[in-house]
């Protein structure tokens, strides 16, 4: 065989990622061996699969050809490869899923607590990360399925909205602040802020409205996930603008904002494999837990999203 499924593997990691360095990450290799292993299988090919336009690898339209036979290939071993896993634990089964940390308590636990009592013998592989991670996660089957607490985009993953919430801000209950029924933008340009990092989505958000409002805030904390962000609130050390998911229940004073910073959940998946049975199941449930909140919170619910009807 002249294309072997190594070569097959680091062909399909670079097509899906669009650089070496991502697909050596991807497969958690080092880059010169991916750059060597691409180079030898367009030799053994005689084939171009890539020009490189300042350090950049745009696939040529023989290498969309061939990725799409072996994306066909790929998807006949995974298959394989869950029947093998599927035969080794017998009757339960696997589900792997990733969060983004501000719907891990509020949204993501109670959706697992709920599947559990339907399917006792599912194990359930869980974590959180940052969304940046996110599609090199779904894209290499580290999870089944991620759920962000704001779209992300890439046009080989499947990205399905199913919840939608505003940003609000948390204070400390003996701050004066805490006495008005809404906080704008422009009352806070005075306070210690403890910000999300403008490279994180709520970060982005938030600088956003800054700027549309010409408001400059002064961060005394950069933080990255919303509950440091309300753990150093609850210190005393400043005030927050955080989802109001993650606020839910949260020991301080949580009040809306005059601007709409919308938030806006979503479920993603690979558009190459479709959800497996267990990764539907969860976002049946979470779907179900997601309308809860939206009733609790008065946020307008989305439709029914399709992954949670099959």
């Amino acid at each position: 065989m002249r294309f072997k499924l190594r070569q097959m593997e680091v062909f399909r990691a670079v097509m899906l990622t669009g650089s070496i360095n991502a697909a050596a990450k991807m497969l958690y290799v080092s880059q010169p061996a991916v750059s060597k292993l691409v180079s030898h299988t367009e030799t053994t090919l005689g084939l171009r699969l890539f020009e490189r336009t300042k350090g950049r690898l745009i696939p040529t339209a023989e290498a969309q050809a061939l990725f799409r036979e072996v994306e066909q290939v790929y998807q006949s071993a995974l298959r394989v490869d869950e029947f093998a896993r599927a035969l080794a634990l017998g009757p339960a089964s696997l589900l792997r899923v990733s969060c983004s940390p501000s719907l891990a308590t509020t949204i993501i636990a109670p959706a697992i607590v709920e599947l559990k009592r339907k399917l006792p013998g599912l194990r359930v592989d869980w974590h959180t990360t940052l969304m940046a991670e996110m599609p090199l996660e779904v894209l290499s089957k580290t999870v089944d399925v991620a759920v962000t607490s704001m779209p992300i985009e890439h046009e080989h993953l499947d990205v399905v909205p199913f919840m939608r919430g505003r940003m609000v801000c948390a204070l400390p209950a003996d701050h004066p602040l805490a006495a008005r029924p809404r906080i704008a933008l422009a009352d806070l340009e005075a306070e210690p802020m403890i910000l999300f990092r403008r490279d994180i989505p709520f970060g982005t958000v938030i600088a956003r409205a800054c700027q549309q409002a010409d408001v400059e805030l002064t961060s005394v904390v950069e933080v990255t996930r919303a509950d440091q962000a309300l753990a150093l609130v609850r210190g005393g050390l400043g005030l927050a603008i955080v989802d109001e998911f993650a606020a839910q229940g949260a020991d301080c004073v949580v009040r809306p904002l005059v601007e709409n910073l919308e938030m806006i959940a979503t479920f993603v998946y690979s558009k190459f494999s479709p959800p497996t049975r267990n990764a539907t199941l969860l976002m049946q449930a979470i779907y179900r837990r997601a309308g809860q909140l939206e009733r609790q919170i008065g946020s307008p619910p989305f439709e029914a999203v399709r992954a949670a009807r099959r």
